[in-house]
């Protein structure tokens, strides 16, 4: 795996827009709260543009602005405007651009699951699932911070105080993939079907009903990704009937028999950890921490 350098303070940020549109007024404010925290910005132009429900004014000219900021060299990482649908359709356009060619930190969620899966299986790039401009702009301290250290400064993280559901003995330890659990299931069959033979599989949901996790988790456990995998990560699973959404994760996840560290602040909630992916990590029950390691 390739981890991306460290973010060079004489570049700019790239904001990309891969799936779903913004409204202009949140993209500019989200520019200003960047530039407020010191960092130079470019705004791709499928930011600025939106057809139907997608970015841009095709699939082609988004994986064109991904490969754009990619290849700048004044761009030292990128962020994703935002999530919604659609990056699944420019993986097309990608194929034969090695992006490992290129490091640097591209960061997002939600959506950006294919993205993640896409450079972390296909060109063997560490990325970062965390927080984009709507985040940012909530202005929450430790989603910053964290966002900054991790994802821009490339200081190893740490989780500490991490519960556990089954502490079992000793540690666990695998690289990470993942993301949000929907797209996961939606990758399977696919280019990018996820690979979590020997992995710590990462993920979250928002406001999804306990029979749809339900649904969500059976089909990752009926295609064998949750046998294969080391470990598991949960990170937020909103929803209104939380007892409920953490009775049904129990009742899946508990008799595979896998060390599972439940409650990580990441995904669609505040704050919003910045988790490397494709980077190793060790789940220590005893320790109650989550390290990873590059």
């Amino acid at each position: 795996m390739t981890k991306p350098p460290p973010f060079d303070p004489k570049k700019k940020i790239g904001i990309v827009a891969l799936a779903g549109p913004m409204d202009g007024q949140m993209l500019l404010e989200g520019e200003a709260q960047l530039k407020k925290l010191g960092y130079e910005v470019l705004i791709a132009p499928s930011c600025f543009e939106a057809h139907r429900y997608l970015a841009g004014v095709s699939d082609e000219a988004r994986a064109l602005d991904l490969k754009m900021l990619f290849t700048d060299d004044d761009i030292g990482a990128i962020l994703n405007m935002r999530g919604g649908y659609g990056s699944n359709r420019i993986l097309p356009y990608l194929q034969g651009f090695n992006f490992a060619n290129y490091p640097k930190p591209f960061i997002g969620y939600s959506d950006m699951t294919y993205m993640h899966l896409y450079l972390n299986q296909c060109d063997q790039l560490i990325t970062y699932h965390g927080p984009m401009i709507k985040d940012l702009l909530e202005d929450d301290e430790l989603t910053t911070e964290n966002w900054i250290k991790t994802a821009l400064e490339g200081i190893p993280l740490t989780l500490k105080s991490v519960t556990f559901m089954n502490k079992g003995s000793g540690q666990v330890s695998g690289r990470t993939v993942g993301g949000n659990l929907t797209l996961i299931c939606s990758t399977l069959g696919t280019m990018t079907e996820i690979e979590t033979a020997g992995k710590i599989l990462f993920m979250e949901e928002i406001n999804e009903a306990p029979y749809s996790v339900d649904r969500l988790l059976m089909q990752l456990l009926y295609a064998g990704k949750l046998h294969e995998c080391a470990g598991i990560i949960l990170g937020d699973f909103g929803h209104q009937d939380q007892e409920a959404v953490m009775e049904t994760l129990k009742d899946i996840l508990l008799p595979t028999g896998k060390m599972i560290a439940y409650g990580v602040p990441a995904g669609h909630v505040l704050p919003n950890l910045t988790i490397p992916l494709g980077a190793r990590c060790v789940l220590d029950p005893l320790g109650q921490r989550i390290t990873f390691l590059e």
